[in-house]
């Protein structure tokens, strides 16, 4: 079908039509790069929600304290529920959780100041355990322990913004920074990958520390656990055994759901999950229509050529010209057309989501749209299979025309 004489003979035949030829393949070349463009979004907004979930541990359940919405065993709706250290001993070592963290936020505005330098940040006291959480890893230093609890130590793990702005290029390891008036020496400074500008911006310290500044010793504004093996169904369960708990253990209606509030980040991940499957598919539904579009207008153009050329196709059959001849002249014409300008289309797309990474700036929803081999060999095989099947109509029709009535025809 394709040698060097068919070929020389496909592209004069196309070259008489010029402008019919490139709008044709235009409307092709159109399709594939929508297609691929529509892709790459898709693909950039799922990475950036991918992104947004991994800045806590995946299979995380946060807890928060909230206000009851529902009367019970007397007491009006309106209640404060204030959580405790009696609320994470009930959950330590409960099967199914694999680490279970309590959270006290340093209460009231203040600046953190190293000599000089001053600003504000998040101060938070927590277990050891939290750091599994939030998924953070040590650059610098070492972590929370049990001891640094034990022994109330004014020790801090600060992040990586916070270090920038105290300390600059030098360590901070040793260092001593001032919280309201208190003097902590800095431990170790953490890393969060995956984490937001504000993920970067908190300092942790042991939570004995903060209850005793807050002056509490036992009070805790929120709680976090992670299910183990990360199982979403062992996850739904447990989340309602620990509601259950908490009501009862705090005396409010088991159906309240404003009293403490439960996020289950695993749950929630799944939710988005499918709802991006659905994304995809629509995705490809959107593209794939405007590809078959461009390749109905070669198939018309196909017809046009074919009804131009009858004359021409019964002196080929008169002369000897065998049906199958015919279909793959007109086959290797609507093929030509729709491999070139696919393969422009596709070039563009690829090209256009490549300067977007790399002139784009970072977004929160939007990361390295792109589109990967797989799917650009799949789009570049139903180029091929739709230019086929573009020409075979046509030509199935010019290869079935008498030669007697082909050269009648004026």
């Amino acid at each position: 079908m394709f040698d060097a004489d068919s070929f020389a003979e496909v592209w004069s035949t196309l070259s008489r039509h010029k402008l019919r030829t490139a709008l044709t393949a235009f409307s092709v070349a159109w399709g594939v790069f929508m297609l691929i463009i529509l892709l790459g979004a898709g693909r950039g907004l799922e990475n950036g929600a991918s992104d947004g979930f991994r800045g806590d541990a995946l299979n995380v359940v946060w807890i928060n304290t909230g206000t009851t919405a529902l009367p019970y065993a007397g007491q009006n709706p309106g209640r404060k529920i204030k959580l405790d250290n009696s609320d994470y001993i009930a959950l330590a070592g409960r099967p199914g959780l694999e680490y279970v963290s309590g959270i006290l936020d340093l209460s009231g505005t203040f600046m953190v100041r190293y000599g000089t330098r001053r600003s504000t940040f998040g101060v938070h006291g927590t277990f050891p355990e939290h750091k599994y959480l939030e998924n953070q890893t040590l650059r610098e230093g070492r972590m929370l322990n049990d001891g640094d609890l034990v022994e109330r130590r004014k020790v801090a793990v600060i992040g990586p913004l916070v270090a920038e702005v105290l300390f600059g290029k030098q360590s901070a390891i040793g260092e001593f920074i001032q919280i309201r008036g208190a003097n902590f020496r800095v431990v170790g400074v953490y890393e969060d990958t995956f984490g937001n500008e504000d993920d970067q911006r908190q300092i942790f310290v042991p939570l004995t520390i903060v209850q005793l500044l807050n002056g509490s010793s036992a009070e805790l504004t929120g709680m976090g656990v992670t299910i183990a093996n990360s199982d979403m169904e062992v996850g739904k369960s447990l989340v309602k055994t620990m509601q259950e708990m908490f009501a009862q253990h705090h005396r409010y209606s088991k159906d309240d759901t404003r009293a403490v509030h439960f996020f289950n980040n695993l749950e929630f991940y799944s939710k988005i999950s499918r709802m991006f499957i659905w994304i995809r598919a629509f995705i490809w539904l959107v593209g794939i229509g405007t590809l078959l579009a461009g390749i109905v207008g070669v198939s018309n153009i196909m017809l046009i050529s074919v009804k131009e050329r009858t004359q021409e196709i019964g002196i080929r059959k008169a002369i000897g010209a065998t049906p199958a001849a015919i279909v793959r002249m007109i086959v290797a014409e609507s093929l030509l057309i729709t491999t070139l300008a696919g393969y422009l289309g596709l070039a563009a797309g690829i090209g256009s989501l490549s300067l977007v990474n790399s002139f784009l700036p970072p977004m929160k929803g939007l990361r390295d749209p792109s589109v990967n081999f797989e799917v650009a060999l799949g789009a570049t095989i139903l180029i091929v299979i739709a230019g086929t099947m573009a020409g075979f109509f046509p030509a199935r029709r010019a290869a079935a025309t008498h030669p007697i009535t082909a050269l009648r025809n004026e």
